[in-house]
Formats: structure tokens, C-alpha cells, sequence
């Protein structure tokens, strides 16, 4: 797929979201751009993660955080999925915040939760 603003990306980005794109991991912005150097919500996080891990097209049954009505329809079955693994959790109150941006702290923890489960 190329995107409208792949002149932006590095080269040394470009192969990496070819990859991500051909395995299904990420699609790009509904206005055709990749946006390299956007930031990324709670949502996306956990759908881009659920999708990494063949985790796809999961029930979107509830997620089991106090706002789950405020998470997308798109995100709810990678977001509950992603919980009931114990890979991603919730802040403060058992609250997701899916609108809210993606720190470098959390992609981190999730990672860690990835590659070490027993370490949760």
C-alpha cells in the first residue's frame, strides 16, 4: 500500500510499515496518509497489538473496564482480548481511557507483558 505521505517517512521506516501493512498489523488514516509521526491512542494500540498477536476479529463482548462504553466498536473485542491476556490494563479506576495517547511508558509495559506474560 502506498501512502500519500510516504515521501515523509525515512527510509529506514518505510520497510517496516510495508511490513506491518502486508501482515495486516496497520492500515493507515482514512485519508490515505500513514502519519509516521503521529501519535497513537489507547485504542489503536491494543487493535494494532491484538492484530501483531493473530488476535483478530474478537468478540466485541465487553471489556470488563468501567468505561468500556466510551471504546470503540472497532477496538472492544482487541481491547477486551488484550485485558483478559493481561497485556494491557486498565488506570485509575479499571478505566481504560481509549482516546487517550499512547505513552512510551505503556507501549513499553505492553511489550514487556508480551514477551514475559508470567511477569504481569
Amino acid at each position: 500500500m502506498a501512502f500519500a505521505d510516504k515521501a515523509k517517512s525515512g527510509a529506514w521506516a518505510q520497510r517496516s510499515i510495508a511490513q506491518a501493512v502486508q501482515a495486516g498489523v496497520v492500515n493507515g488514516c482514512e485519508d490515505g496518509s500513514f502519519r509516521l509521526n503521529g501519535e497513537i491512542n489507547r485504542a489503536e494500540m491494543a487493535a494494532m497489538i491484538a492484530k501483531a498477536l493473530g488476535q483478530t476479529d474478537g468478540a466485541a463482548g465487553a471489556s470488563g473496564f468501567a468505561d468500556d462504553q466510551d471504546i470503540p466498536g472497532w477496538a472492544k473485542g482487541a481491547v477486551a482480548e488484550m485485558k483478559k491476556l493481561g497485556i494491557i490494563k486498565g488506570k485509575g479506576a479499571n478505566e481504560f481511557i481509549s482516546g487517550g495517547k499512547a505513552a512510551r511508558a505503556e507501549a513499553e509495559t505492553v511489550s514487556l507483558n508480551i514477551l514475559a506474560p508470567n511477569n504481569k
